[in-house]
């Protein structure tokens, strides 16, 4: 007698394996890292793409006009000083000088220093000749001292040159009563390190290729006490104007010399010198 398939497993149970809780929670553990691996990758990439997208913005940028060299306070600003150059927004001044308006500051003058390369600022140019008190540091003065070939160093001083003055005058003139010791003529340094603004009206540098012009006068940059010695001096005696390096602002420690004191070094002269009245005489 045969049984069909179902007949065969009629009223019969299978019993089923019994899963360890162990394997269960291994494999959970397993299931939930992957889970957090996939979100941890997925979660950087993201934070890479956002830095990536950040890095490519570009910066916002437009074009100014720049010094091509060096500027000092004084100086008149030529179109061939001008050079265009692209820098971000943020860098450029509100009065900046830019491609459209640069014709206007030609042969303006430098109210304060410019280094190359930096954009050119409205306020740090001002017209040539139209007010020249905006050169003038605050606080200080301008004073005009006339000059002859000799003062003016034949011609080879020019704005924005530092120079020295000396005073030469008569050691013995209103000595007072009484003995006298004759020391004839004395050299004393008067001002040190003074900056000349202008020399005759010449403010800045001279254009390529222009010859230098003759002047009789500079125009010096002083502090109001030292404009009163200088005052005092041309009245006491002759100055003599030196010119020192730009870039030289060393005290050179000058006490004076007297006439005497000069001729005792070549063995003349070097007496008391003392004037012995008698008689009344």
């Amino acid at each position: 007698m045969q049984f069909s398939r179902r007949d065969r497993f009629k009223g019969e149970l299978v019993a089923l394996p019994k899963l360890n809780k162990n394997v269960l929670f291994l494999g959970g553990a397993i299931v939930l890292g992957l889970i957090a691996a996939l979100l941890s990758v997925s979660y950087i990439q993201e934070r890479v793409a956002e830095a990536t997208a950040a890095a490519r913005v570009k910066v916002a940028e437009t074009e100014v006009v720049v010094s091509r060299r060096n500027l000092e306070i004084g100086d008149t600003i030529a179109e061939s000083d001008m050079v265009t150059r692209t820098v971000p927004v943020d860098f450029v001044p509100a009065d900046a000088v830019t491609t459209d308006n640069y014709a206007g500051f030609i042969d303006r003058m430098v109210r304060s220093p410019i280094k190359q390369g930096t954009p050119l600022s409205a306020s740090a140019l001002v017209p040539m000749y139209d007010k020249f008190s905006h050169v003038i540091v605050p606080g200080k003065v301008g004073y005009t001292l006339s000059v002859n070939e000799n003062n003016s160093i034949s011609g080879m001083i020019a704005p924005g040159d530092r120079v020295d003055i000396l005073l030469t005058y008569d050691a013995d003139a209103n000595a007072g009563d009484g003995p006298k010791v004759k020391q004839g003529e004395r050299v004393a340094p008067l001002l040190e390190n003074i900056t000349v603004l202008a020399t005759g009206t010449r403010i800045g540098d001279l254009p390529d290729g222009a010859d230098s012009t003759a002047f009789s006068s500079v125009t010096l940059e002083l502090d109001p006490d030292q404009a009163e010695l200088l005052t005092v001096g041309q009245k006491a005696g002759e100055v003599r104007v030196l010119l020192r390096n730009h870039e030289d602002n060393t005290p050179f420690g000058l006490s004076g010399i007297s006439e005497k004191t000069l001729m005792s070094l070549f063995g003349g002269g070097g007496g008391d010198d003392v004037e012995y009245i008698i008689g009344g005489n």
